[in-house]
């Protein structure tokens, strides 16, 4: 999804990781739900980055400047390279910190149930951004059966997490990228595309979650500017 918004940067006070030398710089706004996906991350991992507050859509030449294809999120390296796709970037960032403080289990059932969720999760995201972007055409221009279509896939995702939540994190109740896709999917619909059908009554143990997770700066820090 996406939002008008003003160019701007803001840098993000997080703690020292002695693994960066250089602030990195990542690209996007919160309102792309993959980009708020690694600003999360980063934060969680205590990976100090500037946030470049850039829209891909009303922004194009600024977010080329970083990202030729215009693609955000993007990170740019200490040494300037650019990552863009948020499983690739937060790949890296599990592989700077290591395993042990990386944000999935390493190995078994715990790292297979959390793949799976993240799955579902990466799944559903980009249905709410279709949505959005039908939102932004005029009313003539719409395709109902697309909308419906993207709408019944996203429910049915969110239904998906909704069964696997409980009274902690998803996974062994360790915070973990399945949390992190899960709240930001459910905030993406809630808030954005889908507020009469995703809300606490309909998806209470998600919003449980969000809840316990907006309690954490990673998360309350990175919400969408409406």
């Amino acid at each position: 999804m996406s939002a008008r918004s003003k160019s701007a940067s803001e840098v993000l006070a997080t703690n020292t990781n002695p693994d960066v030398e250089k602030t990195m710089k990542l690209v996007g706004p919160w309102i792309s739900g993959f980009t708020r996906r690694t600003g999360i991350t980063m934060k969680l991992l205590g990976i100090p980055f500037e946030h470049l507050h850039l829209n891909a859509y009303t922004q194009k030449e600024e977010v080329r400047r970083y990202s030729p294809m215009g693609k955000v999120p993007a990170l740019v390296l200490d040494d300037g390279e650019v990552l863009i796709d948020s499983a690739g970037i937060i790949d890296l960032l599990h592989e700077m910190v290591g395993p042990e403080k990386a944000l999935i289990p390493p190995s078994g059932a715990p790292r297979l149930k959390a793949l799976r969720l993240m799955g579902i999760g990466l799944n559903i995201y980009p249905k709410l951004t279709a949505l959005y972007d039908e939102s932004l055409r005029p009313a003539n221009y719409r395709l109902q059966s697309a909308i419906e279509g993207f709408a019944e896939q996203a429910i049915i995702g969110l239904k998906l997490l909704e069964a696997e939540a409980g009274d902690g994190w998803l996974v062994n109740d360790k915070l973990s990228q399945a949390d992190v896709m899960a709240v930001v999917c459910y905030q993406g619909a809630s808030m954005v595309v889908l507020p009469d059908h995703v809300n606490a009554k309909n998806f209470p143990r998600l919003a449980a979650l969000t809840e316990r997770a907006m309690k954490i700066d990673a998360f309350a820090s990175t919400v969408p500017r409406l």
